[in-house]
């Protein structure tokens, strides 16, 4: 991993970003079968956060974070990574996504062996995680089919708390001047957006993953003229925010 490519290298803090970790989860359950993995689809967020943990030993962040790497280098749903691949794909997928890297706490130094991002604390971890999921998301063509496969079943815009449960995590939100918002989640919600421009093709952003931040979001799209927007911005804040809102009461209970 060059210099260049993430100039944010300090000591990370004791805990993890919760959102980055939330992100990380929903990436795991949503492209479960593009993963396939024991750790794919988790009873509880807390088997996952133990294998980030290390709560149980490394084996299992090992495999989890291997298949994560195979997955944003676009290998395909079956392939298996050894361990002795990983400083080379680590270093060639930092090249392709400075952007995501620059964000966040991944010092070069877990590019250098699996056993150097295990020893790391757990804020790295969960950023190398993320890192990894984002590329994913950005790169890997069975993530983008399963995506394309559900534009062609589902047109129009859904609010979000009344679509099927099987289909939440892949129903696509909203469609604007070549530009697709999609919602991913299932007890968690991040919208995306999907460039349609010629140059950014296929690129997708993350916008929001908090109440708060779709309510920013909605409020910069009001800015907009469009009543496209304008529904869009009704629907994140009438049925995104409550449901999120709601999530967050259940967890503190």
């Amino acid at each position: 991993m060059s210099p260049s490519a993430n100039s944010k290298t300090e000591a990370a803090n004791a805990d993890y970003a919760p959102g980055n970790f939330a992100s990380v989860f929903a990436f795991a359950t949503t492209f479960s079968s593009v993963l396939r993995s024991d750790i794919r689809e988790p009873e509880v967020r807390a088997e996952l956060e133990d294998a980030i943990r290390c709560v149980d030993g490394s084996e299992k962040l090992r495999q989890f974070a291997l298949l994560l790497l195979a997955t944003a280098s676009n290998k395909p749903p079956n392939a298996r990574l050894s361990e002795d691949q990983w400083p080379k794909l680590c270093n060639e997928l930092a090249a392709d996504s400075v952007a995501i890297l620059r964000k966040l706490q991944v010092p070069e130094a877990v590019a250098d062996s699996i056993d150097s991002f295990v020893d790391h604390d757990v804020a790295v971890r969960v950023d190398v995680l993320f890192w990894l999921a984002e590329a994913a998301v950005a790169s890997n063509s069975s993530v983008k089919k399963l995506i394309d496969q559900e534009v062609a079943k589902y047109r129009k815009p859904s609010a979000a708390i009344h679509v099927k449960p099987e289909l939440v995590r892949l129903q696509p939100f909203a469609e604007i001047a070549r530009q697709r918002y999609w919602l991913f989640g299932s007890k968690t919600r991040q919208l995306y957006l999907e460039s349609g421009s010629q140059r950014g093709k296929g690129k997708l952003e993350l916008l929001a993953q908090t109440p708060d931040e779709f309510t920013a979001v909605a409020n910069e799209l009001r800015t907009q003229r469009t009543h496209a927007h304008k529904s869009l911005a009704d629907g994140l804040v009438e049925d995104v925010v409550p449901f999120l809102e709601t999530q967050m009461r259940k967890r503190v209970r």
